[in-house]
């Protein structure tokens, strides 16, 4: 989006699950020269209140920039495809910016892109070896004119977790605390942010599938400190995922498939089944992987209903995995 001002075509569409990423999508909309924005919440609003918004006659000669925010809950889309269908790509007296806060783009806002451009912010992720929050961290430091010494942005993120705002909240403090061009250590971090474990169920899942009893229950009890009970459906959820790609892996692996094949077959990337899913299937025979699939179809149920102590079933599971 930040090219708009430079080249205007008649559609922004922003979509994904970082909304720290789509605010600012909105931000940079409402501060493009020459236009004026109007901000309006799609929640519950009529398509044909949009279009009549942006078919308005514009009588003072401004161009207007009408934003809709939750563009994805607004009611009916029959007004709405008939005026992306007709708008004329060079027309930008009206630009008609959607920001879509879900992770995939309807339909009818794919077509609007198509005539003007679109940008997925998606979830960051937060893989060991290619954790792009820590990525993130880093170019807004820049952006910010500061820098971290070595190290010091993994600290950082570890303090602080994966909340996007709270981030950019703490590296705000931190430059105010070190000054222009100045350099993060971990000294400041002491001073400026509380630490705040994180963890994610994915890890909970992939250190019980390796058998790292420790990490896995120190996962999990840092998400319960975190999100209490509704960590309870992920972690399950995080857990049957892994234990079936690890069983598909090694039913393929013990009929001699090739590594690369085992890839293609699981649809990832060799570095990732390198990674994570290999280590997990030499811990595991089939048969046992099977038992516990089991079980976590039983446990799905069981945290999704009424069954008691939900935490210690979620907890037993977790052991006997990485037992």
């Amino acid at each position: 989006m930040a090219s708009a001002t430079r080249s205007a075509v008649p559609f922004f569409i922003a979509f994904g699950g970082e909304d720290l990423l789509l605010d600012r999508d909105i931000d940079k909309a409402r501060s493009w020269k020459n236009r004026r924005a109007v901000l309006i919440d799609g929640h519950g609003k009529d398509d044909y209140e949009i279009v009549s918004m942006c078919e308005a006659e514009v009588t003072d000669g401004v161009p207007r920039t009408i934003i809709v925010d939750n563009a994805n809950k607004i009611k009916g889309d029959k007004f709405l495809k008939e005026y992306i269908a007709k708008k004329v790509p060079t027309d930008v007296s009206v630009i008609l910016v959607a920001i879509i806060r879900a992770e995939k783009l309807p339909e009818m806002w794919s077509a609007a892109a198509s005539k003007g451009q679109g940008l997925e912010r998606k979830k960051l992720k937060t893989w060991d070896d290619n954790n792009e929050v820590v990525k993130w961290v880093n170019a807004e430091a820049l952006r910010l004119g500061v820098s971290f010494e070595k190290g010091i942005d993994l600290l950082f993120y570890q303090n602080v977790g994966t909340d996007l705002y709270r981030l950019a909240n703490e590296l705000k403090k931190l430059v105010l605390l070190v000054g222009e061009a100045g350099k993060i250590t971990k000294e400041h971090l002491v001073k400026v942010t509380s630490a705040s474990p994180v963890a994610e169920p994915f890890q909970v899942a992939e250190a019980a599938m390796i058998k790292d009893r420790k990490r896995a229950m120190n996962s999990l009890s840092v998400l319960y400190k975190n999100q209490g009970d509704e960590a309870l459906i992920p972690v399950v959820y995080a857990l049957m995922r892994q234990v079936e790609k690890t069983l598909i892996a090694r039913r393929l692996l013990d009929k001699g498939t090739s590594e690369a094949d085992v890839a293609v077959a699981l649809g990832v990337k060799p570095w990732i089944l390198q990674k994570s899913i290999l280590p997990q299937a030499r811990q595991h025979g089939a048969k046992d992987l099977v038992r516990h699939m089991g079980r976590l179809c039983k446990l799905d149920v069981d945290v999704k209903g009424p069954a008691r102590s939900k935490r210690t079933l979620v907890e037993l599971a977790v052991l006997a995995i990485a037992g």
